[in-house]
């Protein structure tokens, strides 16, 4: 809807300029100064009602570099653990891929001998 009222201004406004001739840039500017006005107006209206929900959920945004030294060394031995974990999972995976690659070829090479 705000796209077709644009479009819809951006036409009344160019049609007035050529009607009014001298004058007509001034309300070219002047239509384009309310459009702008209006659009930051309404761009205003929904950022205040999101802050007022996110209030009322309580939902508070973290920014990284409040973040105290603690928290972050924490962080990080968390991390390194989680690589730990994850290092060793994908050495149980390769392992049995690796299971899983003997045998599909012990079983291929049986197949051949019996064909």
């Amino acid at each position: 809807m705000t796209i077709i009222g644009t479009i819809i201004g951006i036409i009344a406004a160019i049609a007035l300029s050529i009607f009014l001739g001298p004058l007509g840039g001034i309300v070219l500017i002047s239509v384009i100064f309310g459009l702008v006005l209006s659009t930051h107006i309404r761009n205003k209206k929904i950022y205040d009602d999101l802050q007022r929900i996110k209030e009322k959920l309580e939902i508070e945004e973290q920014h990284d570099f409040n973040m105290s030294n603690e928290e972050i060394e924490e962080e990080l031995e968390n991390d390194m653990t989680d690589s730990v974990e994850m290092e060793e999972i994908n050495k149980q995976i390769e392992k049995e891929l690796e299971e899983y690659i003997e045998i599909n070829d012990k079983e291929r090479k049986k197949e051949v001998r019996t064909s």
